[in-house]
């Protein structure tokens, strides 16, 4: 028989992509943490960076990252806004690296020893699944932690 205590809870990570989808999961996990008295950790994971001219690639990258990381100051603060109000405590990070994000998000669950990933998805199905991937399906397969994915 498993016992409560046997189920650490205490770092839950969300990835943000500014999406309804992501905000959702942040609404879940801050339910969850309040309940297990849990922290929880805001990410976005800066991928892939375009190139184009190869002469200004350079400038392109940097531009690219900097929106990116401004972007994701916005959602941290609207979901920290939301961890706060219900007395949660939580951190964010944006973290740059050229992996998948599905990649990106799993080695940064694990770097922070997390215990939970909350992750919305969009819940696409057949061919546009196929086509266009899913972070949230890349996360499930891959994680070594337990994985709650919302609608």
């Amino acid at each position: 028989m498993i016992e409560d205590d046997d189920i650490p809870l205490k770092k839950i990570i969300v990835p943000l992509d500014g999406s309804d989808w992501s905000f959702r999961a942040a609404k879940y996990a801050i339910k969850i943490a309040k309940m297990a008295n849990a922290e929880i950790i805001f990410m976005h994971a800066v991928v892939n960076p375009p190139y184009g001219d190869p002469s200004s690639a350079g400038i392109m990258i940097t531009a690219y990252i900097k929106e990116a990381e401004e972007l994701a100051e916005l959602w941290y603060a609207k979901a920290g806004n939301m961890a706060s109000n219900a007395g949660v405590k939580y951190m964010a990070e944006t973290i740059l690296d050229v992996a998948p994000a599905a990649d990106s998000i799993v080695n940064y669950a694990e770097s922070k020893k997390a215990d939970l990933i909350v992750i919305g998805t969009k819940g696409r199905t057949g061919l546009k699944r196929l086509l266009l991937g899913s972070v949230a399906n890349g996360v499930v397969t891959h994680a070594r932690c337990p994985v709650l994915v919302t609608r």
